[in-house]
């Protein structure tokens, strides 16, 4: 009896604080139709796009999307051939059947591509601005996954952990859906790279002869040994970005002690060495822990110019850049952070 009336009086009590303090704009915005506000590319609104690698993204409870919900501009997924298929996973003993570079990539990325890039009146007028017929490519160019920065694309790395010489032409037919019937892909046409809304990176066992053996027309690139850009090798036809073993490049960093100069002087002159031949620089292996360490490194890499930021903890990136003033060179695009 007592518990009855206390929530009847609680309950009372409640109505008449909401219709004191509840304004006409509170009203409204609490009764507003989502469907009078909604529109067809805001999945990524608010979000800016961060120089964040997603490392080892199939450990996320949702792969891809949770690193696009954070802004990660750079994405890792580790493909395993079996029988024509690509299976998504750490080692062995992680593979399953559902989960496939198809299902929690490619398709993923396809499906808020097109959601990015609707087909409206505004986007493929009848008319061309001659008169003529509608043109091919809508108006104002096609978009990439972020709403505030439509030009930024997405980096998918994919890693190699069977041998290359069988995987690449599997890698190449499963990236079809980003191809066709819109070409999304980023590719070297022969004399030049068009940028396009995704950017494949190859890694791990990828075999570069393979790789550049087509001359006139690929849409994936190597991901060249940071150390090794002085071989001539490499160059923005063939390589975008490049990639060093932090450990093994520039060494091992002491708790306590943080990054010694010399350590400091080897990072920028590989990072200065690489944007000189127009390629982007990534760090892997960088540490993990203690936090003031791996802290410590961030500070220094982003102060260095590097591209991207090879990340576990995607959250506590996201916040650690939000300290950094200014903008952050991602290849030629600025972007406040």
């Amino acid at each position: 009896m007592h518990d009855s009336c206390a929530t009847q009086l609680f309950s009372i009590a409640a109505t008449i604080v909401k219709v004191i303090y509840t304004t006409d704009l509170q009203t409204l915005l609490l009764n507003f139709p989502l469907s009078k506000s909604a529109y067809p590319t805001s999945l990524t609104r608010d979000i800016l796009p961060k120089p964040i690698h997603s490392h080892n993204d199939y450990w996320r409870r949702i792969p891809a999307y949770t690193a696009i919900s954070y802004g990660c501009i750079s994405i890792e997924a580790d493909v395993w051939e079996y029988s024509g298929e690509l299976f998504i996973g750490h080692d062995i003993a992680s593979l399953t059947r559902n989960r496939t570079f198809k299902s929690l990539y490619v398709e993923p990325l396809r499906k808020i591509l097109d959601s990015q890039n609707p087909d409206t009146e505004f986007t493929h007028p009848r008319k061309g601005k001659d008169g003529g017929e509608e043109p091919d490519e809508p108006v104002g160019g096609r978009n990439g996954i972020w709403d505030v920065d439509p030009g930024q694309t997405t980096h998918l790395f994919v890693d190699f952990k069977t041998p290359g010489h069988n995987t690449l032409p599997v890698v190449v037919a499963h990236l079809e859906a980003l191809r066709t019937p819109v070409n999304y892909l980023t590719h070297f046409n022969g004399t030049h790279v068009v940028h396009g809304q995704v950017t494949v990176h190859l890694t791990g066992d990828a075999p570069f002869d393979s790789i550049i053996a087509n001359s006139s027309y690929r849409d994936y690139f190597y991901d060249a040994p940071l150390r090794d850009l002085s071989s001539g090798r490499y160059a923005p036809g063939n390589t975008i970005i490049a990639s060093g073993q932090f450990g093994r490049d520039v060494g091992s960093v002491i708790w306590g002690r943080g990054m010694t100069e010399e350590q400091r002087r080897i990072v920028r002159a590989q990072i200065e060495e690489a944007h000189k031949r127009g390629i982007m620089v990534r760090y892997w292996d960088t540490p993990g822990w203690p936090i003031s360490v791996r802290n410590g490194v961030w500070g220094v890499l982003v102060q260095e110019g590097v591209d991207l930021l090879n990340v576990d903890d995607l959250k506590v990136c996201a916040l650690f850049l939000s300290f950094f003033p200014g903008e952050w060179l991602i290849g030629d695009r600025r972007h406040p952070i």
